[in-house]
């Protein structure tokens, strides 16, 4: 399912330094710069005239651990309609997500992703490319609740790459982009497992972002959640997650569920797109192997160059 002979995988490396672009990524990002960044917008798409459908469980589910960076934990809490206010974003697993933001078509922008090994982060393939690569891409894990002065306030990326079935095409169910980055960060807050061809039914999924719309109750500085259950998609290879409002800002949040019997660690899904205005329902790729195939592509290191 959702995948095609032609599709490959393709991306791009940070520009060297030169005379006038002589900053860090993440020193790019000010104060003001941050403040000013718009909530990349959730994509909306077209209800397809077909019947909807659920992903099938194709495969044997497949997976990459997680680590933890301490032995606190927090997971994920049962929550209310819609999404809710992270009680504490430095707790794993939460110490794992963080703001994403990104220069694209000479805007800046802000977006959500999280760890998901010790070099690796993921987000929607839409905050990686749009018509062009991503430049002065930097991580705020657990924003803003890290100070200048903490070693994990903020990284900078080394590479960003994606299929090329979402980079040259625009399929939905290759929404998902993954961003390098050379400082240790899994070793400072931690990193979910990844997780592929999971059975839908009754299956939580605890979906975490930073949505500023709809405003109120969301303002884009808060990481927020909601917890949902599966829903029907008619946007091929893709699934929905009900009880899920977070819009603008909340692209590229990971969509966090169990595993034989783990509590929510595991990251098998994203939030990538919506459908109708208002609806408590979100949509984002149903994960393959084909994720899998973006990780080890991006771990080695004769690849990003």
């Amino acid at each position: 399912m959702a995948t095609s002979e032609k599709n490959s995988i393709v991306g791009s490396p940070r520009a060297s330094k030169s005379a006038h672009q002589a900053q860090e990524p993440h020193e790019y990002w000010t104060a003001e710069r941050r403040a000013a960044a718009i909530p990349v917008p959730l994509p909306k798409e077209r209800k397809e005239e077909q019947p909807t459908i659920k992903a099938p469980h194709v495969a044997e589910p497949g997976h990459v651990p997680p680590g933890q960076p301490r032995a606190e934990q927090r997971f994920g809490q049962e929550t209310g309609a819609g999404g809710n206010p992270v009680a504490n974003p430095l707790q794993y697993p939460y110490s794992t997500c963080g703001k994403l933001f990104f220069s694209q078509g000479g805007n800046n922008f802000q977006a959500s992703a999280s760890v998901i090994a010790p070099h690796i982060l993921l987000t929607a393939g839409h905050c990686v490319y749009n018509g062009g690569w991503s430049t002065n891409v930097a991580f705020f894990p657990s924003y803003p609740m890290r100070q200048s002065g903490d070693p994990a306030q903020s990284f900078s990326y080394s590479y960003i790459a994606a299929w090329t079935a979402w980079t040259s095409n625009g399929t939905r169910a290759f929404d998902y982009g993954m961003v390098w980055i050379d400082s240790d960060v899994g070793s400072q807050v931690g990193w979910l497992g990844l997780l592929w061809n999971a059975p839908t039914d009754g299956r939580i999924w605890d979906a975490v972002g930073y949505p500023a719309t709809p405003n109120p109750p969301f303002d884009g500085n808060t990481m927020d959640e909601a917890l949902g259950t599966v829903a029907s998609s008619s946007v091929s290879g893709t699934i929905g997650l009900n009880n899920d409002n977070m819009e603008h800002g909340s692209s590229g949040g990971p969509w966090i569920t169990d595993f034989n019997g783990s509590a929510r660690i595991y990251a098998n899904g994203l939030q990538s797109f919506h459908i109708n205005d208002g609806d408590f329902v979100e949509y984002g790729p149903y994960f393959t192997a084909d994720v899998k195939g973006l990780y080890d592509w991006i771990s080695d290191p004769a690849n990003r160059h």
